[in-house]
């Protein structure tokens, strides 16, 4: 039997090369928010090669969105065993000396407290086994920058929750990693666009990334390459 995954913010950049880096051994829940055309057209361009993929609208900056989301996966594939925790966003751009408390609120909600709700209802709702793999960002380790210090505090809560989950997960063998991206080639970086040729010379290996980079690792920490691994923060970055 065909495992099942649930990738949220599959749409488009690293999301979508989950999907499209699972979808020859999952069955897929794919999750978006807004972009409805995105979606659409990733799902048939993997169904045209043969995968089973379900659509599930969520705006996972509501509280009661991650609940919905795992239920709205149950029904389409019938189980659970992989969640790849994907969405996020900088949203707002706000610089720190101006940041008003709900913008701050508004960042956490997606980049921390969605990905918690989301991993623990994947813990009720996965048989023993299963994987969770948490997509932090190069910014928790440097702390971001003046208009995305907000950002870095939220997936450095990412990491800490990935090594908290794995605790709690050992007794039935669900593995919890987390993977730290770069700076990857994804739309994510376009409003830095004019400033990127400065930022990809500090990447040792001289380059910005690629999301199927990122997609693979994640599809090896579901697969049986990752049977021995979990509460690990794994860095997809180029030497950073």
């Amino acid at each position: 039997m065909r495992r099942a995954a649930l990738i949220t913010g599959a749409s488009g950049g690293i999301g979508a090369a989950l999907a499209r880096a699972f979808a020859p051994e999952f069955d897929l829940a794919l999750h978006y928010r807004s972009n409805r055309a995105a979606a659409q057209a990733l799902k048939r361009e993997l169904e045209g090669a043969g995968a089973h993929c379900a659509l599930l609208k969520a705006d996972l900056s509501r509280p009661q969105a991650p609940a919905a989301l795992v239920r709205g996966c149950l029904r389409a594939l019938g189980r659970l065993d992989v969640l790849l925790n994907n969405a996020g966003a900088n949203s707002g751009g706000a610089d720190f000396r101006t940041m008003t408390a709900a913008q701050w609120d508004e960042n956490l909600a997606l980049n921390a407290r969605a990905p918690f709700f989301l991993a623990r209802e994947a813990f009720a709702a996965m048989k023993d086994g299963g994987r969770i793999v948490n997509i932090s960002s190069v910014a928790a380790k440097f702390g971001g920058s003046a208009r995305s210090l907000h950002y870095a505090a939220a997936k450095a809560a990412v990491e800490a929750m990935t090594l908290g989950l794995a605790r709690q997960g050992a007794e039935r063998g669900i593995l919890v990693n987390a993977i730290r991206p770069g700076v990857i080639d994804t739309p994510f970086h376009e409003k830095f666009r004019k400033n990127m040729s400065e930022r990809v010379k500090l990447i040792p290996l001289g380059r910005a990334g690629k999301p199927e980079e990122v997609a693979r690792l994640a599809l090896f920490l579901a697969g049986k390459g990752g049977s021995f691994i979990t509460g690990q923060v794994l860095g997809v970055t180029g030497g950073e």
